[in-house]
This record gives structure tokens, C-alpha cells and sequence, in this order.
């Protein structure tokens, strides 16, 4: 075992204080001390992270309580210290809050009354952005805000409605029903076109915490509630089945088939990704079309394949990028590098469920 790759893979992927813990209670003494003490350090970095994050979320989190705004934490130290009993095993560099789709200008004015800047996302016709709002603080103390008003691009409802503290529930230690946050999760995971092991692992010891609390079936009744969401939750489960683990069959009953989008989607995710940031964009991208609600093809297609003239400048701005590209040049590029995951993917292996 080279354990000085090992941490170095693990430490590029964000995943050190994550998995290492693990990795040396198995390894038994044989990981050496170089990688044990790798470990150590990693965690005592994240947890300074995590405790740090955990203090400004709890303060932002109340601040928009004082404004009559219910909120919840997504992702982040406060779910690292629930499901892996430590801030610093996720690490983290902002703070994602979900707020009311209809209060997110309230949101804003609250969090900018802290010293945050006014976010310059590109938005909806209805005044929405794609997903969040991103606020910077003006002097660079505090960290980056993600105001969210969706978990994942086909929903907007499910959030605003299970995601959510009813009134008067507001408190930062607040949690969804463990059904609803499984869901999430997957959701996340989904979005992201199962790519890594980041947010696996998080489905993994959610699941190690949480797992008996969830009811068989627990899924088929979000599915069925928010159907636009079904295709991607069943295959989100399939795909956290092999790799973490998690018992499908248990908290998804529904016999309806994924089809070949979704199978194909599933095919696609990719624990170990190696590959440019440039082709995992698109294998996110091709991930999002494949699980898309049917009819969902032209917002898709704004999503990935002709976004606005701003979200390309964000992204390039993101990338480093001196150019930004014309929508007509990134929807080609897209478009071929979808068809190289699809012949890659066809070459590979298959996924069983």
C-alpha cells in the first residue's frame, strides 16, 4: 500500500478528515505514522473549520430568524457533527442556508446588514436565482453565504415544504423528518452527477445514524408527492446502494423502472473520478439531462447546453478563465464530451443494482 499516495488522493478530494479516521482504526497499526499523523492534523484543521463555520451559521441563522425568516442549515459542520459526531470530518469553506423562495430578498437584506456584499447571480424572469444566492463579505472576515431556495433543479416545492421549520420552530439545532433528509441528501448527491465520494460518505454515516429511524418505503412517498424528484431519487438510491451500501429495497418499494435514462445514469456515477474538471462539468451536466422530469428538456438545455451569457462568465471566472466562451461554442463542447462519457461508460462495467 502506497499510504503517501493515499493521503495525498484522499487530501486533494477534501476527503482526509473523512475517511482517514476509518482507514486507520482498519489499517491496525500498518498505515504508518507519516499517514496517521497526516490524519491527526486534518482533523484538528477541520474541526478549527468547522467549529469556525458552525459559530457564523448559528449567528446568520438567528439573524434571520429575528427577521420572521425560517431557515435550516444544508450540508456543512452542523451535519458533519450529527452524523459523524465530530464539526471537523466535513470539511467545508461556506455556509448554506435554506431559506423561503419568497423571503430570499428579506434573506439577503439580513445577512448584507452582517457586512455581506449583494450577490451578483444571474436570476430567473420570476427574480430567482438558478439555485442560490452567493454573498461574499465585503472585508473577507466571515465566509462566503449560499442562500438557497431549492436542493435540486427539478424541485420547488419539496424543499420550501419538507426542508423547512413550521413557524416558531426556530431554533439552528432544528432537523427535517430523517425521511425528508435522507432525501435531500440524495438529492445532493444526484445534482452532482455521483461524482466522488464526498457526499456518499455523507449518505453512508447518515445512514449508520440514522437508518433505523426510516420507515420501508419511506421514499416511494416522496416520489409520490413531488414526482418530478421520483426518477431522481430512485436512482440517487441505486447508486448509494453500490457504493455505500444503503439498503434500496428497504426505503424504495416502488417496482415503477427507472427506463434506460435512468439506468444510464446510474452507469455514470463515478466514486473515483480521473478526468478534467472541464469533462466531470459535463458528466454532471449529462447526469442532469439523463434524470430530468419528461418534458423537462428545455430547461434543461438553459441549465447545461445554452446557459445565459452571465453564467458563463461566472464560469469561466471560476475556472480561471481569460475568455468566456459563446453558448453556441460551450453547448458543442458539451455535446461532445457527453458522447465520450456515453462511449467510456458503454466500455466499462455495469452497475448492479
Amino acid at each position: 500500500m502506497r499510504w503517501s499516495l493515499l493521503c495525498d488522493t484522499l487530501r486533494a478530494r477534501r476527503l482526509l478528515p473523512t475517511l482517514g479516521p476509518r482507514i486507520v482504526e482498519l489499517a491496525q497499526g500498518r498505515a504508518g505514522e507519516q499517514f496517521e499523523a497526516a490524519v491527526d492534523d486534518a482533523l484538528t484543521a477541520g474541526r478549527h473549520q468547522g467549529t469556525y463555520l458552525q459559530m457564523v451559521a448559528i449567528r446568520m441563522m438567528q439573524a434571520l430568524f429575528d427577521s420572521g425568516i425560517r431557515c435550516s442549515a444544508l450540508k456543512g459542520p452542523l451535519l458533519s457533527e450529527a452524523i459523524y459526531g465530530d464539526p471537523g470530518r466535513r470539511l467545508s469553506s461556506d455556509i448554506d442556508l435554506l431559506v423561503p423562495a419568497e423571503r430570499l430578498q428579506d434573506a439577503i437584506a439580513a445577512v448584507r446588514r452582517i457586512g455581506y456584499a449583494a450577490p451578483s447571480d444571474y436570476v430567473l424572469p420570476d427574480g430567482r436565482p438558478l439555485l442560490h444566492f452567493v454573498l461574499a463579505h465585503e472585508s473577507g472576515d466571515l465566509p462566503p453565504i449560499e442562500l438557497h431556495w431549492r436542493v435540486h433543479w427539478y424541485e420547488r416545492d419539496f424543499a420550501r415544504e419538507r426542508l423547512l421549520p413550521d413557524p416558531g420552530e426556530d431554533r439552528a439545532d432544528w432537523r427535517p423528518a430523517c425521511a425528508d433528509e435522507l432525501a435531500s441528501l440524495l438529492l445532493f448527491y444526484a445534482r452532482d452527477g455521483f461524482v466522488d465520494l464526498r457526499l456518499a460518505a455523507d449518505i453512508g454515516a447518515w445512514w449508520d445514524v440514522y437508518g433505523d429511524s426510516v420507515s420501508p418505503g419511506a421514499l416511494d412517498e416522496i416520489a409520490a408527492s413531488f414526482p418530478a424528484l421520483a426518477r431522481a431519487l430512485a436512482v440517487a438510491v441505486t447508486v448509494a446502494e453500490n457504493v455505500v451500501g444503503i439498503p434500496a429495497a428497504r426505503v424504495w418499494t416502488s417496482s415503477s423502472p427507472v427506463g434506460l435514462r435512468g439506468r444510464l445514469a446510474a452507469r455514470l456515477a463515478n466514486p473515483h473520478p480521473r478526468t478534467s474538471q472541464s469533462q466531470l462539468y459535463a458528466d454532471m451536466g449529462l447526469v442532469d439531462g439523463l434524470l430530468a422530469p419528461n418534458g423537462d428538456f428545455r430547461a434543461f438545455a438553459r441549465r447545461q447546453l445554452l446557459p445565459p451569457h452571465e453564467v458563463l462568465s461566472e464560469q469561466a471566472h471560476h475556472a480561471a478563465k481569460e475568455r468566456t466562451r459563446s453558448a453556441i461554442g460551450h453547448c458543442v463542447g458539451a455535446l461532445t464530451r457527453y458522447g465520450v462519457t456515453i462511449a467510456r461508460t458503454f466500455r466499462g462495467p455495469t452497475l448492479s443494482r
